[in-house]
């Protein structure tokens, strides 16, 4: 073979799919680069140069042989609305696709769906069905399992586990609540240093939900450092609720924040005090290819980042080790730019970097290796290809070796080459970006050996997303008015195309939406799942199609890393194409049983399955009805029918363990709210409660009724449900497979971990905590000696195994337990926590022998969007409609020519609606759409 490209290995458009069979060969354009003076490159011998290409298809058809049977998959989903309030409904679409072909994924038949706190700890989880790569569904926000805060949805199957949480869908959201506790705070937040000391000069105006001053109230203000208390301290608030705060910042504080409380503790708020310190301030470089190079001229990328982990604005200069100047550097978006550096051999480099405000702060850039190989690419969004430079410092180009350009996107090799210094240093080619999807390209030059020497992320668009058109027939609609849309999809040659979409649509005078620069379908398939970290305002990138956003998204490119979704080793998690239960039959001496006979029951609905276990003594049940709230017993029995010395085991997966949360923190919502959140956030109960009584009927007013609870089989000395605390059967179910130890955090307030001269211990309220199990004394039956034996208890069984809990703390509930268990102790000293478990054998707890009691997560399938209907003669409306979604349509299908038709109505004030389209045609092609609809009056 001589100097050119070998043929490519198949045609298809952008190395996608074949649109029937959904299946596609590997793009390989395997290639040497031309050589010519001015690119410097060489030649192979012919023998060398075929064992070369012949280990580089190898290479590229492992790759994609991997690629094919790893069958990543993304997803995607799409809310209704960026935030909710206390016992709204958070409304969802989500796609689930093939990461490389970007059609329907077939590998997966459900997605989880866990809400986090803003301490990264699972609140909620849920489970929904998927059906050809799609689902959509609900999640109610009861104040019955959520309060007021700042939440984390981690969207993910059980197959995309094996690749860690990096490619998980996630969604920071905050629930607000509106009512008489609530207290609103505009805060002002200065800081000055004098004399080395860093001083907080904050300005705070307290108001109530309306908007009328706090006036002339004392408040208990705290400032705290996570969970250290630094300063204490009782103020009062002027006649306008303002109240101006002063205190000096420790050197290392972290987390710090003003802690609010009225005299009479029904108020509470906490507000965040940012703290933006040069010093603690994180500045990256990221040379181009990964390093720098002697005697090259290096593309440089950097990201500021504060410490609340957003970009900042920065500028300054870069500096030789003779402190003259030799380049500058200033941010265009987000804390990110580049700059161009002419690397001289053994010089070392620093950046003088100037913040707002002036204060200056000197960075050490990366040291200079006097040995290596560079890669440069220029991508410019006019140019039809990419121009790719390849150099090298003259000892390395001395040495004649070849080496291996691959170029991936959507883990598909879409381009590959052979290439060496044989002329010189530098080598160059221009590289069709039609050899590439949509997307990000990952370049890599590797040694012939597969070692890694430089990477390269750069973006191709192709301009080829779906358009989206909304006709809305007219450009006005009256209150309460009929408002028919109708939609029109075509691809980029302008064809209709069939498939699925979903629409949003919010009043703008409650709901905020940031539609440009916000995570969309758009962002997150061709994006965000490929790379790593926090991005902010990820839609930017696709906001417009200009020469300043091109170079903020090649600059993003620069500064974040790539995710490898490379399956090195056997999948730890299977995929979930449908609801199974499935487990292994042992003795107690942990040996596989073959040929025992295993049978699965169900009440509801009535499911009867019976099999034999295998060799390896495992056994499987598939093709259920539909299960809502599945609770099964699985028994098995020997081959004498009896369960004696039998275990059953049931394959149950636990829910990801998730480090702290990437994304910045989110104020709280009644920190500086603008006029749309306030709107929203009041308006919603009472919108919530007309969709309960849409006719116009009368409210009533809530009414709580309390009746004493019970918990079955208790052994409390006082009779079942005598205690201070009481958690029945009905509230343990609730918490699934959430430990002990999990339960009684969340469950019972004031149970937390406490110290006493440096040991540990865990109390109620300040009174140390006696486990009580069926009656026995947990410390005389499995002798903890101390509170690491009890937290191991605790952790090391679920509510499963529980039927309620009971706590005394009081004298009346708690004395029969100190005569019992601990005469000699202090009354008011000990807090008695009596657990009733389903067994009631004790501490010891054993599932019957043969018999297993499964319960794996609920499958919540979707309910229907409320939407009224008005008719002429209710035009004026017997009560306000105060929607803030006024519209959600999970399930648009567009029909052969491309079209489909929403209807829905107005609410009942005039304002403007913000409509959001999002969806696919199924073939791997995106749309996205953001249009405006007035109402008047």
């Amino acid at each position: 073979m001589d100097n050119k490209s070998v043929p490519v290995m198949y045609k298809t458009r952008h190395c996608i799919l074949t649109a029937l069979l959904l299946v596609v060969l590997p793009a390989i354009c395997v290639a040497q680069f031309n050589a010519s003076p001015n690119s410097m490159s060489g030649t192979l011998t012919g023998d060398k140069r075929l064992n070369l290409n012949t280990i580089l298809l190898k290479i590229a058809a492992t790759s994609d042989s991997l690629n094919k049977k790893a069958g990543i998959e993304k997803l995607y989903l799409q809310f209704d609305k960026p935030y909710y309030a206390l016992n709204d409904t958070l409304w969802f679409k989500a796609y689930l696709l093939n990461a490389s072909y970007l059609v329907p994924s077939v590998k997966s038949g459900f997605i989880y769906a866990d809400i986090l706190n803003d301490s990264s700890k699972v609140v909620k989880q849920y489970r929904f069905p998927v059906g050809e790569g799609l689902t959509w569904g609900n999640i109610g926000l009861s104040d019955k399992e959520f309060t007021a805060g700042t939440y984390t949805l981690k969207a993910y199957t059980t197959w995309m586990r094996n690749y860690g949480d990096d490619g998980f869908f996630t969604k920071q959201f905050y629930i607000s609540n509106a009512g008489e506790s609530s207290l609103l705070v505009n805060s002002t937040i200065g800081e000055t240093t004098a004399n080395g000391v860093s001083t907080a000069n904050v300005k705070l105006l307290f108001s109530d939900i309306n908007k009328t001053a706090y006036a002339v109230k004392p408040l208990q203000l705290q400032v705290i450092a996570g969970s250290k208390r630094l300063y204490n301290q009782k103020l009062q608030t002027g006649v306008d609720g303002a109240l101006d705060v002063n205190f000096s910042i420790p050197e290392k504080a972290s987390n710090l924040a003003i802690v609010a409380t009225s005299d009479t503790k029904d108020k509470k708020a906490i507000i965040p005090i940012p703290l933006n310190r040069a010093e603690n301030a994180d500045i990256q470089f990221m040379p181009e290819g990964g390093n720098l190079v002697a005697g090259t001229v290096s593309k440089i990328g950097f990201k500021a980042i504060d410490e609340d982990g957003r970009g900042i604005d920065i500028s300054g200069g870069i500096f030789n080790q003779n402190q003259v100047p030799v380049s500058r550097l200033t941010t265009t978006h987000n804390g990110m730019g580049s700059f161009n550096l002419d690397v001289v051999p053994g010089e070392t480099y620093t950046a003088k970097i100037i913040f707002p405000g002036g204060i200056v702060k000197t960075v050490q850039l990366p040291a200079v290796k006097s040995s290596g190989t560079v890669l440069h690419v220029t991508n410019t969004g006019e140019s039809d290809s990419l121009d790719v430079v390849i150099g090298a410092t003259a000892d390395i180009a001395a040495a004649g070796n070849s080496y291996f350009l691959i170029g991936k996107a959507r883990g598909i090799v879409c381009y590959a080459a052979v290439v060496g210094f044989h002329d010189g240093r530098y080598l160059t080619k221009k590289i069709a970006k039609s050899l590439f999807p949509s997307g990000i390209a990952h370049f890599v030059l590797m040694t012939t050996k597969e070692a890694p020497l430089n990477e390269r992320l750069v973006f191709i668009n192709h301009d080829d997303n779906l358009s989206i058109s909304l006709n809305t027939g007219k450009t006005v609609y009256d209150t309460r008015d009929s408002i028919g849309i109708k939609l029109k999809i075509t691809d980029a040659s302008g064809k209709p195309v069939t498939g699925s979409f979903s629409m949003a649509v919010t009043d703008d005078a409650q709901v905020k939406a940031d539609s440009l620069n916000s995570e969309n379908i758009l962002s997150r398939f061709l994006l965000t799942s490929d790379i790593r970290g926090y991005i902010e305002q990820p839609g930017y990138y696709f906001s417009a199609n200009k020469p300043a956003v091109w170079n903020d998204l090649d600059n993003l490119l620069l500064t974040q890393g790539w995710v490898s979704y490379d399956l090195k080793q056997p999948p730890k998690f299977e995929a979930e194409p449908e609801l199974k239960v499935s487990g292994r039959i042992t003795n107690v001496f942990n040996k596989n049983l073959k040929g025992t006979q295993v049978l699965l029951l169900s009440k509801s609905p009535q499911i009867i399955k019976d099999t034999l276990t295998g060799p390896d003594g495992r056994f499987s049940f598939t093709r259920f009805p539909r299960v809502d709230t599945p609770v099964f017993i699985v028994q098995a029995v020997n081959k004498r029918g009896k369960s004696f010395n039998v275990i059953v085991n049931i394959d149950e997966v636990k829910p990801p363990d998730y480090a702290k949360s990437e994304f910045p923190p989110l104020a709280p919502w009644y920190v500086n709210s603008d006029t749309t959140l306030l709107n929203y956030t009041k308006t919603n109960k009472v919108a919530k409660q007309q969709e309960y009584a849409p006719d116009g009927g009368h409210i009533l007013k809530e009414v709580k009724i309390t009746a004493k609870k019970i918990v079955k089989d208790s052994q409390n000395l006082n009779g079942p449900g005598n205690a201070d605390i009481v958690l029945d059967e009905k509230e343990v179910e609730k918490q699934g497979k959430k430990t002990f130890l999990d339960v009684l955090l969340e469950k019972v307030n004031g149970f937390r971990l406490k110290y006493k001269k440096g040991v540990p211990y865990y109390a109620v309220d300040g009174l140390a905590s006696w486990f009580i199990i069926d009656g026995y004394d947990l410390r005389t039956v499995i002798h903890p000696d101390t509170t690491d034996d009890v937290i191991a208890y605790l952790k090391n069984h679920t509510a499963e195994d529980i039927k309620g809990i009971e706590v005394m703390t009081t004298s009346k509930n708690a004395l029969s337990y100190y005569r019992r268990f601990c005469p000699e102790c202090q009354l008011g000293s000990v807090a008695f926590i009596e657990i009733t478990t389903r067994s009631g054998h004790g501490p010891i707890i054993d599932n019957t022998p043969g018999v297993y009691l499964y319960k794996p997560l609920p499958i919540s399938w979707p309910k229907q969007f409320y939407k009224p209907k008005y008719l002429v003669k209710d035009a004026i409306g017997k009560i306000p409609d105060l929607r803030s979604t006024i519209n959600w349509e999970p399930n648009i299908v567009t029909d052969s020519n491309g079209e489909a038709s929403v209807s829905f109505y107005s609410a009942g004030s005039a304002s403007t609606y913000t409509m959001i389209v999002e969806g696919t045609d199924m073939n791997g092609n995106l749309g996205y759409t953001v249009k405006k609809l007035t109402i008047k009056k």
